[in-house]
């Protein structure tokens, strides 16, 4: 058995997600709140308060009759029974991950099936397979986080004071797509 150092892996896993990155014939378009109909959302589910964040924010948004997938990230192997996938949530675990960290498993391939009108990484940190589905879903508008990594992959980049917790976070991306104008 062949032990890979967890830094190849990284260098590895970065290397095949900059190749797999939609060049510039993705179509870009600016979409806000009040057009989109579809949204997809990826976060790290680290605590009870960030799936509360999660589950408001995702109440809001289909009270404006928007159709919303949530894809969570959950690093342990099994999830507790209050968070079973539902209709609009699914999760993914460690053990969906190959070795190098790229998703995979049913879900996910559904997921990424999926053509959104805004996409949004909602995640406080680089996590690569967050970072990985943000870069493969098909999306008209990609929001997320600003970090020097993801300029590649977004759109829409918001630098948030409070990087680690998620409400204020979600209470900003509500305020810029709710002003953006086409």
């Amino acid at each position: 058995m062949t032990i890979i150092p967890a830094f190849f892996k990284d260098q590895y896993s970065n290397y095949v997600l900059n190749k797999e990155i939609p060049g510039p014939s993705r179509n870009k378009e600016a979409v806000n709140l009040s057009m989109a109909r579809t949204v997809g959302i990826v976060y790290m589910l680290g605590t009870h308060e960030d799936y509360r964040s999660v589950e408001k924010f995702v109440r809001f948004l289909q009270d404006k009759d928007i159709r919303v997938k949530a894809m969570g990230y959950v690093r342990d192997k099994y999830l507790t029974r209050r968070y079973l996938p539902k209709l609009t949530y699914d999760f993914f675990y460690t053990r969906d991950l190959n070795w190098y960290h790229k998703p995979g498993g049913t879900y996910v391939k559904e997921f990424l099936k999926n053509r959104y009108d805004i996409f949004m990484d909602l995640s406080s940190g680089d996590i690569f397979p967050l970072r990985y589905l943000s870069a493969k879903a098909t999306a008209k508008l990609k929001v997320g986080r600003y970090n020097e990594k993801n300029k590649a992959i977004f759109d829409l980049l918001i630098r948030s004071e409070k990087q680690q917790k998620m409400e204020p976070y979600i209470q900003e991306v509500k305020h810029y797509l709710s002003v953006i104008n086409k």
